[in-house]
């Protein structure tokens, strides 16, 4: 029994450090960067952190709180159950995050009918599955309740990763990637890759009683620190060229040759119709570039966008 709790605590305090370092990069990706989709990431790492302290640390110490108590297997089967149902919210606002990072770092946004769905969705699924449970219409295996609840939310999680990598291969021509999160198709598939994994451990987490519990957990949390993981590395090779000249800035970004022609006059101060009148363009035309633009750099102004080639490039 003493060699079992040293485990649980060697696990917990290796997770709570895995935990820390999540939100820890997630927080320095947006002191760094100072834009939304930075702060989306870091409630996604809070959240989901959050969520897995709760469901998974709480059903454990619950265990090993009533393992010397009288209560009957029955009783036992439904606290395994609903302790981390209501912790659910806590997942459900991470997976909210995690898609609505995926889509910002595309160039798109979530329509307000997905908004307002996304989380009454989750709610009615969650009240569904307690009612179901009560009435004996869902039977939850008495030996085996923690395996079930987790099969269930691994399920729901691979679900969710899949809408995650969508964003990333339904790319067009008028739909930029932001070029600071470092993503791509190959390292978002890395990132499945790492829940795949943790999804297959974690479905048969007790097969070996504490010892395999206990490696699926470091497993469970390392896995979700890819993310902010290949983030930060990407991030800081950025940082250590930050100093780039402006034709390096334009490959970064993939900006086109007249689209480098309007930076250039947006850094210097002129007007669209300025600039429209000086390449022989239309104003639309300008327009137009414009949204390419902010949309490759993941700016929203023409101040944010000067400030970033001067950030970027060290030219005043």
């Amino acid at each position: 029994m003493e060699i079992k709790i040293l485990a649980y605590i060697v696990t917990f305090i290796i997770s709570s450090g895995i935990s820390a370092l999540g939100i820890m990069l997630a927080y320095q990706l947006y002191q760094q960067n100072k834009k939304p989709i930075f702060t989306t990431l870091l409630y996604q790492q809070i959240f989901l952190f959050s969520f897995l302290f709760y469901g998974v640390w709480g059903n454990i110490s619950l265990r090993l709180v009533i393992a010397d108590l009288n209560i009957s297997d029955a009783l036992s089967a439904k606290l395994a159950v609903f302790i981390p149902i209501i912790g659910i919210p806590f997942m459900v606002v991470s997976w909210f995050m995690l898609l609505k990072f995926a889509n910002n770092s595309n160039g798109r946004r979530f329509t307000k009918t997905f908004i307002f769905s996304f989380f009454p969705t989750f709610v009615v699924l969650a009240f569904a599955l307690v009612f179901l449970i009560q009435k004996g219409y869902i039977l939850v295996p008495q030996n085996a309740a923690d395996l079930f609840v987790v099969r269930i939310l691994v399920l729901l999680n691979l679900v969710v990763y899949m809408f995650f990598l969508l964003p990333y291969f339904r790319k067009t021509k008028e739909v930029g990637l932001l070029k600071e999160t470092g993503l791509d198709k190959k390292t978002v598939l890395i990132i499945f890759a790492g829940t795949v994994l943790y999804s297959g451990v974690m479905f048969f987490f007790n097969r070996f009683g504490y010892i395999s519990t206990c490696i699926s957990l470091i497993i469970l949390f390392a896995c979700n620190l890819l993310l902010p993981a290949i983030i930060r590395l990407k991030n800081q090779t950025t940082l250590e060229n930050e100093n780039m000249d402006f034709q390096s800035f334009c490959t970064f970004y993939e900006i086109s040759k007249r689209e480098a022609e309007i930076i250039q006059e947006i850094c210097s101060g002129k007007s669209n119709k300025a600039i429209a009148e000086k390449l022989f363009i239309t104003l639309q035309t300008v327009k137009d570039h414009n949204h390419r633009i902010y949309t490759k750099t993941g700016v929203k102004s023409r101040v944010q966008l000067a400030n970033l080639v001067r950030e970027k490039t060290g030219e005043n």
